[in-house]
């Protein structure tokens, strides 16, 4: 599926969190105090995915693509996916 990220950011959130798990790579995954967040590569953008860590919830789905809002993700990331990623 090929859509801008400021297309992609207007639709509702759970069909953000259904376009990511459907065409998105999943990328890595982290935990903080309140959230499960798992990250992806979808087009030429990153998206990040939060869930409440209590009940389990869909939260937020934030959408970025400065590469330094990877540094929490970088021990995690598999290289691999990332080379086979198309430029951004």
């Amino acid at each position: 599926m090929i859509i801008s990220r400021v297309c992609f950011d207007r639709q509702p959130l759970f069909i953000r969190q259904g376009a990511l798990r459907l065409w998105g790579v999943p990328l890595a995954h982290r935990s903080d105090v309140c959230q499960n967040r798992q990250l992806y590569s979808f087009n030429n953008f990153f998206a990040e995915v939060c869930y409440d860590k209590n009940d389990g919830s869909l939260t937020c789905v934030c959408t970025f693509t400065r590469i330094q809002r990877l540094a929490p993700y970088l021990e995690q990331v598999n290289v691999d996916k990332l080379v086979n990623l198309k430029p951004m």
